[in-house]
């Protein structure tokens, strides 16, 4: 049997087996969060004591989400997709005389990733899909993968800066004026936080006929949250948080720290400072709610924490962890399984929202709203399995995923070799 040749414009196979395994654990830390999402009402994400019997188990799984994975693992997403962009734009490649078609596909990438996101959003029903934002925002950093790993990390965190500036001032002024619900105490306080619950809770149920419907009932209900997503919250907020995480993943690609090139010590310190910082910022803001009852008219305008660097700071604390492992060799056994994951990360990205929706979504199983939030983590460890699974075999006999396969194919022009070379 023939084996398939290269094709003239096939793309290189280049693969950081590291990145690629950050990659499938920031994805599937990403599901933990979006799961939730399809499976329940707009809001109730941010207010678990709401839906079902079981408020304890409840409010642990959004502690734990809300403080080691909500924000972060999305933020470890972003810093990937700018490592890729350098990977992607290698200068050996750009200096050769084929430089200006790396130039020209990497810009159909961007605009590929663009009109991903737009079929993501609004046909596969993922109204805070991330590709839209990774294709736009991807084309303004061709012109800074030649700027310093520091001056990337500077401009990263002037971003955060910004971002977190302009979202706690707008927060303290929406509560600042409301004394009267602070002062509540006893028997007021308590009737005030049943009344506020009472409210809140119909307001949530008003979803769940809607998203039990039939998919146009979904589909039109949708359009306005992604019409924002992918217009005003583009420079009001994408810009600042993806952005400053794509610039300083940038960074920490040239600086060797992705790909694990670094002394330990310097994982270990990551691990440590990220954690102790992030987990101060974050957990503050988390007992904050829980104490307010998870009413925002409640809480202390003077103990909003900057969410931005938080996150940031957990994100870096869960690189360093990694790497931290990966120079003890304590997870050697796991990164064969997890690169497939992150080598497909297109497609069990799209993958899970269209999983989640036949699952959730009244045109499928129509699940939705019928699951606590807890009972969620038995869904979502189901269908991390069977991608973890269904990645590894597929990974044996073909190159790349189908939707990768798919969207190199339109960068470069031309279908490119799929199946392995048989051995």
């Amino acid at each position: 049997m023939t084996s398939l040749q290269p094709h003239t414009h096939a793309a290189p196979d280049l693969r950081i087996t590291e990145i690629d395994v950050l990659r499938g654990i920031a994805l599937l830390g990403i599901y933990w969060i979006n799961i939730v999402i399809f499976a329940l009402p707009h809001g109730a994400y941010s207010l678990p004591h709401l839906m079902g019997d079981a408020k304890s188990a409840n409010i642990w799984s959004w502690a734990f989400s809300d403080l080691f994975v909500e924000g972060s693992m999305r933020g470890l997403f972003s810093m990937l997709f700018g490592a890729s962009t350098l990977i992607f734009l290698n200068e050996a490649k750009l200096s050769s005389k084929d430089g200006i078609k790396v130039v020209d596909r990497y810009y159909r990438r961007c605009l590929l990733l663009i009109l991903f996101g737009l079929i993501h959003a609004y046909f596969l029903l993922s109204m805070w899909e991330l590709l839209y934002a990774y294709g736009l925002l991807g084309m303004f950093l061709f012109p800074l993968r030649n700027v310093s790993g520091r001056t990337l990390i500077i401009l990263g965190l002037i971003l955060f800066v910004i971002s977190d500036v302009n979202s706690v001032s707008q927060n303290y002024a929406s509560v600042i004026g409301n004394t009267d619900v602070r002062s509540l105490t006893g028997q007021d306080l308590a009737e005030y936080q049943r009344q506020t619950r009472k409210e809140t809770l119909a307001e949530l149920e008003e979803d769940v006929p809607t998203y039990q419907g039939t998919y146009w009932d979904i589909f039109t209900s949708q359009v306005p949250v992604v019409a924002e997503q992918q217009s005003t919250k583009i420079y009001s907020d994408h810009f600042f948080d993806i952005g400053g995480m794509m610039l300083i993943g940038m960074a920490l690609m040239k600086l060797g720290v992705l790909t694990v090139k670094r002394p330990m010590s310097i994982y270990l310190i990551m691990m440590l400072a990220g954690y102790a910082f992030g987990g101060l910022l974050r957990g503050m803001e988390g007992y904050e709610l829980w104490i307010a009852d998870f009413n925002t008219d409640a809480r202390d305008p003077n103990l909003f924490m900057p969410y931005e660097i938080g996150r940031i700071a957990m994100t870096i604390g869960h690189i360093g962890t990694f790497g931290l492992l990966v120079k003890a060799g304590a997870i050697n056994w796991g990164l064969k399984y997890l690169a497939p994951v992150g080598r497909m990360a297109l497609t069990n990205y799209i993958g899970q929202s269209v999983i989640s929706a036949f699952i959730f979504y009244g045109f499928g199983l129509g699940y939705f709203g019928e699951l606590e939030r807890n009972e969620l983590t038995w869904v979502y460890l189901g269908v991390v399995a069977f991608q973890i699974i269904a990645s590894n075999l597929w990974m044996k006999r073909f190159r790349m995923g189908p939707l990768e396969w798919l969207w190199r194919s339109l960068i470069y022009g031309e279908a490119q070799p799929l199946r392995r070379s048989p051995i």
